[in-house]
Formats: C-alpha cells, structure tokens, sequence
C-alpha cells in the first residue's frame, strides 16, 4: 500500500503526516486483495439538491449563507475550545445573523455534566423493550430535558457500536446486536428529539466496535508498546451494507440533522477523514442532507477531512492538545480557504449544511435560548470562559430541574419493560409472602455505593449498576433508586422477614442467613464503558464475561444453601450464564441491562408483580465465550492495528452466527418469558406492490447552486480580527493573524480528487436513506396473537425472513418486524407486519446496489430467533 505524506499548507507552522491510502479503483472493481482499502470518492455532494423535505429548509439556509463571509462560515464549523463554553461542544456565533454559539451536549442516556436531569434506561435497556411506542416517547422525554436545559444538539442515539463483540465498552449505549432493532429504536428515537426541537446527532459511523487502539498510542498488552495508528476496522462490502450502514439509513430517512464520525480507521483510512464512508456511502448513497461532526479529537488531518466530507470539527482543537488553541481548523481553515487549498464551495456546503440541518429539525436557537448549566463546574457562579480563569465570574448554574411526571413516568415505563425474565420454575415470581415469608436480599449490586454516584463518568462500580461509564453517562442525576431501596420497601409492605447483606467476598454470614430465608434474592452485575477511564483493568472493552465482585461465588454460596434463589443480573452486555443457569436451587433469573434512575424501582415491580416481564433479550446469550467475536488485542511490528475478525464473521453476527452453525445458546436472541402463555397461529402473506429484481432509477439531482457572494473577499485583510475584540487565551477564533502567509507549499491532493458534482444520483441513491423505492412496502404479514394467561400482559410476536436457499447469494436467517401488543386475558388480536422492498433486498458487491432475487421467501413469526410459532412462503 503506497502511503502518501500530506503536507498541511496551513497547519500551524508544522509539517503533520497522515496517511493516505491511493486507491484508484471505483467500488465496484474492488477485488479480495484491496477490499481492506478505502477508495477515494470525490468532491463532497452538495447538499439541498434532494426533491424532498429539506428543501424549505435549505432555502433559508442559503439566504442566510450568501450573504456570511468567509469567517462567519468558518466560525460555524469549528468548535471554540474544550472547557471554555459551557457545553462539550460549542461551535463559534455569527451574531449578525442572530446565532449564537451552538450547544452540543452528551448523550444517548440523557443531558451529561448537568444537575437536576435524569438517567434514563441505556440504549441496550430500551432496545430489550422491543417496543416501539417507547423507543418514540423515550426519545421525546429526552428531547424535553435537552431542550428544557438549553442544548441545540445531543449527541445520540448511538448505533455504532452494532453490539458484535460481546465485551465491546459502549454496547449498552446502542439498542441491541441486530440492524434491524438498532435502525427501528433509533428512528423514533431521532424523531422523539427533533419533535422537541433538539437536534439529534446519530453516532459513531462506523465500526466503532471495540475501545482497545480506537485511537493511536494505545499499549500492546503483548509487547507494551504503544501503537502508532488507531486500529481499522475491516468490513466487507456487503457487510457494511446489511449490518454496519443500516441503521444509519434508518437515522437518515428519519431526519437526522447530524451524524459523528468515528475514532477508529475504518478499511485503513480514518473514518473522519474518509472519503468513501462519508462522501459515497452517508451523503450520496444514504442522500444524507445534514452535517458530519467529527467524534471529540477524531479529526486527524485539515484539508484532507475537508474534501473528504467533515462539516465540523470538535471541540476545535487536536486530539489531546486542549487549551492550547492549537487547531486543524479554526483560522487555519480561513487560511485555506483564501489559498484555495479548500475550494470556496466546500466551505459554502459545510455551513449551508449545518444551518439547514437547524432549520429542518427545528432546532435554530433563539438568542435567549442558550445553556443554563456548566458542564464544567456544579458552582453557581464561575469564570465565564471555564478554562481563562482571567475572564469575568458570572452565573453559570441556573439548577433548571427539566424533569416532569411524563419523563419519570417514561423512564420507569421503559426500566420496566425492559426487564428479561429468562428462567421462572415452579412460579418463583412473582414474589408473594404466601410463598415466602423470610426473605434474603445480597449482592454489593443490590445496593449503593460507598462513595456515592458523583465519580468520574459513573465510573464508580461498587454499588448497584444504573449505566455504564464514559461520555454516553449522565454524570449527576437528580437521584438513583438501587434495587435495595425498593425490594426492601415491598417486603415490609408485604409484611415479611428481610435482611440485606451486602458483604460479596467473606460469605460466612451469607451461608448462614441464605440457609434460613424461604427465598433469597442476589444481584449481581457486570459494568463496562468508553476506553478512556480503566476500572480494576477493564479499559472500557471487558477483560472477560465474567460477573463483577465475586458475583459467581457469591450466586453459587447462596443457592448451595437456599432452595429458591432468584439471581439478577445486571450488566452491560452478555455475561456467561455457565456457572448457575441450570442449578437446581437457581428457580429464577431476571436479566437487566443498565436502567437509569429508577432501576431499584423497575427490578422491584418486577419481581414482586407490580409489573410484569415483557423484555426480550437484544442479544444472543451463548453458553461458551469462544462462540463471541473477540476483542482484537494484536497490534503489528508497525503499530498499526487491524480488526479482520469482522471480516472473519461478514455476515454472521450474533443470532446468525448462531443459526447458520446450528450452535445452540444459552439464551437466544429475542428470548424473553412471561408470567403468561400465548399462541401464535394463522400466518397469512399478501403482496403490496410488485418487486422487480433491480431498484428503479432514482429521481435527477437538483441543479448545482452556487453564491455570487461579494463578501468573499479575495483580501485576507477583511478576514483580520475586529480592532475591539478582547480574546479569550486559546479561544478558537476564524481570523487570520495580520503576518499569515498564505500559502507554504503545494498540496498534493488524493488520486481521483474532483470538484466536479454528479447530476445524477447513483442508483441505490437518490432519497434520505437510499432509493426512495427501498422503502415501499413490498408484502404484509399477518398473524393471529392469544393470550391463554389470567393477567393483562404485552406479548411480543417477531419475525425472522429467510431468503430462498437456492439464491445467488447465501444469506443469513434475519430480524425484519416485531410487534408489542397489549392482551387482556383471553383476548386475541390479529397483528400486521410490513415488509419494505429493503428488507427483502440484498447487496450486490458486482452492480453495487441492492437487489431482490427471485424464488421462495419464508417469514417466520416467534418469540425468539430459534423459537419458531408459525411461519408463511412467499414467492417473488
């Protein structure tokens, strides 16, 4: 592979080398040998050429851009600096146009770094409620806090990670292993948000599927060296189609204004700076109409991530130099554009994106509504620039409390459902004092930490589990309710004998009081997050799927010595299920992943029947680790680690791993019981609209716009700091110094580097999400549900598709509807699935598009992957 030193003509004085991967080949004459290499796709689309619904939004957008000079546009698309505004993130103002700096604020759980607001459910908890009206109102709840807090933009929903590696660190923040499930949650998700008049940002695209070397100088555990480059994730063509790219398409047909760029090298280019992955596949093949922002520090190069479709950089400066106002962009992009290094038009684009993605969420700030918190201080009043302590001492903390009776009613509503009975013998739960009068609650997992919660990104792991650490966690909710608070409430409501022992190593005690209690209950967790904060060696990815805090010793000690012992596992992602499942005194088990503020309160209803068990599990549960993708710990000689057990397993991941070796787990996916019996019976297909085998051409660009503007001024004088302005230390501004020079040297542009703009879409293009035609429904399913129970419950009736066995291509059994419905007893209802022209379709790495081949088609309909009820052909 021939690597390329990039000279930066404006970078700070400094000569900064990036690789870049010359690739000459289109996508479609990709071959075995060079897949692993990122194409170059050049220019950047221009966005506002859809016929769609972002077309009144572009047009405010450019009225107010044709008349921006070149700083102003420029101040929109670098951040101001870590720790000096009060967000995160905060992009630059452009008062005279009446915006002011834009908050970009954490996260997919809820608003991070404020007080009063609420820690909802994880992505992975909500995902396991398989019930869309919640993925919606959760997100509408969130949306309400972030708005009510003075944010313009949160970062979330997560969907990358894509959950394939059951140890990942930040799997609980997305909604489950599946594409399907991860793209149907974070749709309603997005448009809960924007409904509120937040913008969504959709994250991390793409392959963000480990912690380990997600960024260069990492230590290789083998050789303790530190690695040079991030490790790239390798994903095959089609792969990244059907798994990895899916729910991005379904973010983009929702509306998203924004999406994040990654850390990690995706196919040897990094995914900030990667031409393909942003230019080709989000913005001309997903017609993605909104901006790309690049993960905090993600941004490695200037012109390069500029031409190759980052929209904006955050929070300004370089990777680990903070406060140093030192920047790939900031004046360093005005520098470029008065060179011409970046074309003008680029320029034009990445500010006309951003203001439409405002306008098309209806997220446009107002001047008064701005941040009423510090994400830096829980003080009242501090410096107005955090990190200047020279700068004025002004309010900062307004304790807005955002919360209301439907967002603490939502966040329960979705802990609740969440929750996943796997085991239920002899009708353990629910827990009465008619089957138990003497009750044992342990497990340090059970109650609150010692320290409390206030720790580093919820990094505290000796407590009950409510999220997992790192940027996706709320780092001071309003309150949190441990599993002890409530149990223990409910059993003397309930009149019993409760004793809580927290001790999980010296277990004396425990023997003794299990051997007394009617029913003991333990809980037990495992906890991970993002890899920049290490917990007893876990750096962020788990070391192995073991439970936390002796919580194997702890389950076996207490069913060695009660008969009825129900264990609950709360925890991040899978853990092995090996050591209890099947022992005879185990009578329940109850998994949860992380629920937020009220996951004391959810656990408890559960168990004790104030609610019933609805969740299904967004994962497979396997019964030996080595079924897992692995987390890849080898890094090279050359300090350039690659991830090639993503292209190992292409397309099986998780369930389908599972099915197409016919390995029988531990608990499939979409696994779940009930205090209930249902039937599911009378499958029926019928045809919507006719299905040919390739898509039709979709819909012809608008014509290519372009600014006569005279603010772009050919003097870099005009670009020069106003006389009066009193600068913030190492505050990012867009103005040039009065002795730049403009230009250093001669840059050497990537192979295939065009400016020149397509007048038509691609073919699997032409509409938010790909070809307007994926998204017609193509058949409909239909299925008769039952309730045979005595109490009014939810069932969940899935559906799996298989493609005909003697297609061209193999392809895996697969999620493709799921329905939540509500069943008094006895009551049957008649449930529809609908199947789009997508979820029969496949990519073709030869015609690069998908495509619907002919033959017999079987939609199964279950309650897990590998519990089949009914099922219907289909032939196409």
């Amino acid at each position: 592979m021939l690597m390329i030193v990039q000279l930066l003509v404006f970078a700070l004085g400094l000569a900064v080398a990036v690789p870049i991967q010359n690739y000459t080949q289109s996508p479609s004459q990709r071959d075995e040998s060079s897949q692993w290499v990122s194409p170059h796709y050049y220019p950047t689309p221009q966005g506002g050429r859809l016929q769609d619904v972002w077309q009144e939004a572009y047009a405010r957008a450019k009225a107010i851009v044709g008349q921006m000079t070149i700083v102003e546009k420029v101040n929109l698309t670098t951040g101001t600096g870590w720790q000096l505004d009060p967000c995160v993130g905060n992009t630059g103002s452009v008062p005279r146009f009446g915006i002011p700096n834009l908050c970009l604020q954490d996260g997919p759980l809820g608003v991070r770094f404020a007080d009063f607001v609420t820690g909802y459910p994880s992505g992975l908890a909500t995902g396991a409620t398989f019930n869309k009206d919640l993925f919606l109102q959760r997100g509408q709840a969130l949306g309400h806090e972030f708005n009510s807090k003075g944010v313009h933009i949160a970062l979330g929903p997560a969907v990358g990670p894509l959950g394939v590696k059951a140890r990942g660190g930040r799997n609980f923040e997305a909604f489950g292993s599946d594409p399907y499930l991860q793209g149907t949650a974070a749709a309603a998700t997005i448009k809960g948000l924007q409904e509120n008049n937040v913008m969504a940002c959709v994250k991390h695209f793409i392959g963000n599927e480990q912690e380990k070397y997600r960024q260069p100088d990492d230590i290789n555990p083998a050789t303790n060296q530190t690695t040079k480059e991030a490790i790239s994730a390798n994903i095959p063509d089609r792969a990244m189609h059907e798994l990895y790219l899916w729910p991005f398409a379904d973010s983009v047909r929702a509306g998203v204004g924004s999406v994040m760029c990654s850390y990690n090298r995706v196919n040897n280019t990094y995914a900030c700076e990667n031409s393909y992955m942003m230019n080709h596949l989000l913005k001309e093949e997903l017609g993605f109409q909104g901006f790309v922002v690049s993960d905090w520090g993600a941004q490695l190069s200037g012109v390069y991530s500029a031409i190759s479709g980052l929209d904006m950089s955050m929070p300004g400066e370089v990777y680990g130099e903070w406060n140093t106002g030192t920047s790939f962009w900031g004046q360093n992009l005005t520098k470029a554009i008065y060179n011409e290094t970046v074309p003008i038009e680029r320029l034009d684009d990445m500010a006309t994106r951003i203001l439409a993605a405002l306008y098309a969420t209806n997220s446009f700030p107002t001047e008064d509504h701005l941040p009423n918190f510090s994400s830096w201080t829980t003080k009242e009043y501090g410096n107005k620039y955090y990190a200047d302590n020279t700068t004025e001492i002004v309010k900062v903390n307004y304790n807005v409390d955002p919360s209301n009776d439907f967002t603490e009613d939502t966040a329960l509503k979705v802990a609740e459902e969440s929750i996943v009975l796997l085991k239920n013998e002899n009708n353990t739960l629910p827990i009465s004092p008619e089957k138990a009068k003497r009750l044992l609650l342990s497990g340090i997992a059970a109650g609150p930490d010692p320290i409390g919660y206030q720790c580093e990104d919820q990094s505290c792991t000796n407590g009950a589990l409510f999220q997992g650490w790192g940027s996706g966690s709320v780092g001071s909710p309003k309150y949190q309710v441990t599993p002890f608070e409530e149990i223990s409430y409910l059993a003397r409501k309930n009149k019993m004998q409760f004793d809580y022992i927290r001790e999980s190593y010296d277990l004396a005690q425990v023997t003794k009081v299990a051997s007394d209690a009617h029913l003991s209950i333990v809980v037990v967790s495992a906890a991970s997050g993002e890899g920049y904060i290490t917990v007893d060696g876990n750096q962020g990815d788990r070391k192995n799927l073991t439970l936390w805090n002796n919580g194997d010793k702890l389950i076996e000690t207490v069913a060695e010595n009660c008969a009825n012992t129900v264990v609950v596992v709360t925890s991040t992602g899978q853990i092995n299920f090996e050591g209890f499942a099947d022992h005879p005194n185990v009578t329940a088990i109850v998994w949860a992943g992380p629920l937020g503020d009220r996951s004391g309160t959810a656990i408890a209803n559960i168990l004790f029947g104030k609610a019933n068990p609805s969740g299904h599990l967004p994962f497979t549960i396997a019964k030996t680790d080595d079924d897992y993708i692995p987390i890849e710990t080898y890094s090279p000689s050359s300090g350039e680690p690659e991830d090639n057990h993503l292209v190992e397993n292409d397309l099986l991941v998780d369930y389908r791993y599972f099915e197409e070796k016919n390995i029988e787990p531990r608990y499939a996916f979409g696994y779940g019981l009930s205090y209930n019996e249902y039937e599911v019976s009378n499958a029926k297909v019928s045809a919507a609209k006719k299905v040919d085998e390739e898509l039709p051409e979709p819909a012809t660009y608008l014509s290519e716009f372009s600014y006569q503007n005279a603010k772009d001024s050919k003097n870099p004088s005009d670009a020069f700091a106003p006389a009066d302005l009193n600068r913030v230390n190492e505050y990012l501004y867009p103005y040039l110094d009065s002795n730049v020079t403009l230009k250093d040297g001669n840059y050497e542009y990537p192979d295939g580097y065009s400016t020149e703009q397509r007048t038509t879409p691609i073919q699997p293009g032409g509409g938010l999400g790909g070809n307007d035609a994926l998204w017609e429904v193509a058949y409909k399913v239909e299925v008769d549900v039952q309730n045979l129970g005595n109490s009014t419950d939810k069932f969940v009736p899935q559906l799996y598709l298989k493609h005909p066995e003697d297609g061209k291509f193999e392809t895996p059994i697969q999620l493709r509807g799921f329905e939540k419905v509500e069943l008094s007893p006895g009551e049957k209802k008649t449930v529809e699935f609908e199947l789009l022209r997508r979820d029969l379709s496949v990519w073709d790495t030869t015609r690069q598009s998908w495509i619907v081949e002919s033959g017999t088609y079987e939609a199964l309909i279950g309650v897990a992957v590998n519990d089949i009820k009914t099922s219907v052909l289909f032939t196409i």
